[in-house]
């Protein structure tokens, strides 16, 4: 795509293409406390879940572009129903110690996103491989009747809202985004490829037929971040990607650009260098001095 091409927020513009880190608040991930400070000299924005973000406290606002998607990928946990309710999709999470159930509902998260959000995404439900086809095809309609019910009911006009796409093939795919078009939506967005990421094909066949459907809207895919797959979604459409890939390769003490190199019980501060090159490698910024340093010591104690 098109390196000019670009998306205005309140928080300032994000231009394509775009590779956006997933961040996390709360105490689950402790590394992703480490790396923030340093996301906005590596990266144009940041992805946050719902679940995560409203565990976000005021002071901790990042100071670039924040993404906030639905949440709706916890519709894939043992203990999810969707169910649906005045015509849209409604998930309800069972906690299996109190068994109080937690309701995510387009409305709550609607509300939540124009509180706190410079980008959201629609409340959406995966459909995994192999699943029924006919709970797959209610998933596709949930999804759809979300995001339609989210455009005519979004209040803050300056938050760029994204529909979400969910399908079982490439047919059903482009007849999902088809669903979208003229609707007012800024951008649009495809969920459930990571699972199907080992068949690059079928990936890229997808991204195509959304495109054709879209025409010049802004294009997101969720959950793919290794480099050389980016590099490819990039090629035939996609305008930004996020992904936790680059923090997951840390914590096992992983380098993209060096994959024969893997440290062997890294401390945390390790960790933190490791993902800050990561995500280097992956926006191609450049690491701050200090980070750069730091790291190359650890080159050097490895030999």
């Amino acid at each position: 795509m098109n390196a000019t091409r670009t998306l205005q927020t309140r928080k300032g513009v994000i231009s394509f293409p775009a590779y956006i880190p997933v961040t996390t608040f709360g105490q689950k991930y402790p590394l992703d406390n480490l790396i923030r400070p340093y996301l906005p000299r590596l990266a144009p924005a940041v992805m946050v879940s719902h679940y995560y973000a409203k565990q976000m406290t005021a002071a901790q606002l990042p100071n670039l572009p924040m993404l906030v998607d639905s949440g709706g990928f916890a519709a894939l946990f043992e203990n999810a129903k969707i169910v649906k309710r005045d015509r849209l999709g409604i998930l309800e999470i069972k906690n299996a110690e109190t068994d109080e159930v937690e309701v995510i509902h387009p409305k709550a998260v609607l509300e939540f996103q124009e509180q706190v959000a410079d980008v959201a995404f629609t409340l959406d439900f995966p459909i995994p491989p192999k699943l029924d086809k006919k709970e797959a095809k209610r998933r596709q309609e949930l999804t759809i009747a979300n995001a339609l019910w989210a455009i005519n009911n979004r209040r803050r006009r300056d938050l760029p809202l994204y529909a979400c796409v969910q399908g079982w093939d490439i047919k059903s795919t482009r007849a999902c985004a088809k669903a979208y078009t003229c609707q007012g939506f800024e951008g649009i967005a495809i969920g459930g490829l990571v699972p199907r990421s080992q068949d690059l094909p079928l990936v890229l066949a997808i991204v195509e037929a959304v495109r054709e459907e879209i025409g010049d809207l802004p294009l997101h895919v969720f959950g793919l971040g290794k480099p050389e797959l980016v590099k490819e979604l990039f090629r035939v459409g996609v305008d930004s990607v996020d992904s936790s890939s680059y923090v997951k390769y840390a914590a096992d003490g992983k380098l993209w650009s060096n994959p024969s190199l893997t440290l062997i019980e890294p401390t945390p501060t390790d960790r933190l260098h490791l993902a800050l090159h990561n995500l280097a490698t992956a926006t191609g910024a450049t690491l701050p001095l200090a980070a750069s340093e730091q790291l190359l010591g650890l080159f050097r104690s490895l030999r």
